[in-house]
């Protein structure tokens, strides 16, 4: 029991208790004072048991939603008493004269409804003229505006993507030029010049060349000479055997200087 009585005089004692247990009873307060000025029926309080904090909460959102719907309706209500102004100054301009007896123009009334706007109305007119003055349009009708920057966007990302586009193409040109650049240094290097000596073997070539092309008429003559004494009648199957292998000897000949001929022309 002791330990209980601590307890409860810690909890109703303690400073940060008390404070929230004074703002709990400021909502109620606040909240009974709302619902008494809503309905009459609610001039009584409410049940104890439904004095909890989910209630309090749940009434708290209610008057602040409220509140809010009632500043909107004071705010149409400026607004229909400004047009309202407005129809009449307009009506009175039709025959050129205000209650003060001056002339009424158009500028007059623009100015009128300008300074009866509330500050909300306000900012959205300046934010409006703002959007038709970089549009470069004339129109102010939401609408046109939203076409307009959504055709305005489009364009935005169309640039983007070209840009993009040349930026890869960039960027892939500066490889081609560093490979043709590092192809150029090797073709300069030592490895690709051609030898000192190059005239000289270019001569040692044309002259074994003009050798060997030299040998072949007296080759091809020999060769026909073998062959018609091949043709000879009463020759022996031994002196034929002789004249073949020579025939044929001659022929490898033949054709390995017709292959060293072409081998020393590509070079």
């Amino acid at each position: 029991m002791a330990h209980r009585l601590n307890e409860n005089s810690a909890a109703i004692f303690s400073p940060s208790v008390a404070r929230i247990a004074a703002s709990t009873a400021r909502d109620w307060s606040y909240v009974d004072a709302w619902l008494a000025s809503k309905s009459p029926a609610w001039k009584n309080s409410l049940p104890s048991f439904e004095r909890n904090q989910d209630t309090l909460k749940a009434l708290l959102a209610l008057v602040s939603l409220n509140e809010a719907a009632d500043d909107q309706r004071r705010l149409l209500a400026r607004v229909d008493a400004t047009a309202l102004q407005a129809l009449s100054a307009h009506d009175k301009a039709e025959s050129g004269i205000t209650a003060n007896g001056t002339t009424l123009t158009k500028g007059h009334l623009l100015d009128a409804i300008e300074h009866s706007l509330p500050k909300d109305g306000v900012n959205a007119l300046d934010v409006l003229t703002a959007v038709a003055s970089e549009a470069a349009t004339a129109s102010a009708d939401p609408d046109h505006l939203g076409s307009l920057m959504l055709r305005l966007q489009g364009t935005v990302y169309g640039a983007e993507q070209t840009a993009a586009r040349v930026d890869a193409f960039d960027r892939q040109i500066q490889r081609e030029a560093e490979a043709a650049e590092e192809l150029l240094h090797t073709l300069q290097s030592e490895s690709y010049k051609p030898p000192s000596d190059l005239a000289k073997q270019n001569l040692d070539v044309q002259r074994r060349i003009k050798t060997v092309s030299a040998q072949l008429p007296d080759l091809h003559d020999r060769v026909t000479a073998l062959g018609a004494s091949i043709a000879t009648p009463y020759m022996a199957i031994g002196d034929v055997i002789e004249l073949e292998q020579r025939y044929q000897a001659l022929l490898f000949h033949v054709r390995d200087l017709s292959e060293q001929i072409a081998a020393l022309s590509q070079e």
